[in-house]
């Protein structure tokens, strides 16, 4: 699937989710404002989104966010490599989808440009990132084949992220500037391991189904590599909707006041 596809499925799955999922919030969120004037300028604004995660982990719905465990998407698609030579070429289609540890996410560095309206941050999990849904595939994994349907878990243990050079568009809103960011520029640079596990392979084969989830499963780094910018699109889609849904709640001029 061409990344501009994937994206755009993202992204209209989690506008649907907004639809259908944030619960009725009596909570008020408090974004902490620092002082363009501070030397510590960057550790203030890191302290103030990462104090917001904890308040949106069961949803917000004035700004119509879902909840963030499990954040949920009525489907995804991945088709990596179809009909290619590639290690990994394969079509897969995940429904009823759940994506737990979203709210674990801590913010280790950040840098901002308040005046070309750009951040860098690097970011960690606390907790391992839980994708489980029903699915169904068809393909080839090194050079064998898998066909399959029904409930399946993928696990990325401790990743790591970049977001490099995001840059916000600014808008105008009752009178005052705001800012939202089009696109997040996000690469996972390191992960302790992943894990897999598809239930039901080969028509409900115990042995050929077990025995390709250990060959996927052994060989992870490979299925990694090709299936790492599916991961990226996902998660960097949940931090952008929920980043420019808080970010639409603070003027611009609030975040850094004089």
């Amino acid at each position: 699937m061409a990344k501009s596809l994937l994206v755009y499925n993202v992204l209209f799955c989690v506008l649907i989710n907004f639809a259908i999922a944030a619960p009725p919030s009596t909570k008020k969120l408090v974004f902490n404002l620092c002082k363009k004037s501070d030397p510590n300028f960057d550790q203030c604004f890191k302290n103030s989104l990462q104090s917001v995660i904890p308040d949106l982990d069961k949803g917000y719905s004035k700004l119509r966010i879902p909840p963030l465990e499990p954040f949920q998407f009525p489907s995804l698609e991945i088709a990596e490599g179809k009909g290619s030579n590639k290690a990994v070429s394969i079509d897969l289609k995940m429904k009823d989808v759940k994506i737990h540890g979203i709210s674990s996410i801590f913010i280790d560095s950040l840098k901002v440009d308040l005046d070309n309206y750009k951040l860098t941050a690097k970011v960690s999990f606390k907790k391992p990132i839980e994708i489980i849904s029903q699915y169904t595939i068809n393909g080839k994994i090194l050079v064998l084949p898998i066909v399959g349907t029904g409930p399946c878990k993928i696990v990325l243990k401790e990743p790591r992220l970049e977001l490099n050079d995001l840059t916000a568009t600014p808008y105008e809103k009752h009178g005052k500037t705001f800012i939202k960011f089009p696109k997040i520029n996000l690469k996972i640079v390191d992960i302790k391991y992943l894990t897999i596990n598809f239930e039901n392979l080969f028509n409900g084969d115990k042995q050929l189904g077990n025995n390709m989830n250990k060959v996927l499963n052994e060989n992870w780094p490979v299925l990694l590599e090709e299936l790492k910018s599916a991961f990226e699109e996902a998660i960097g889609a949940i931090i952008q909707d929920v980043l420019n849904k808080t970010l639409q709640t603070v003027p611009y001029a609030d975040i850094a006041i004089q």
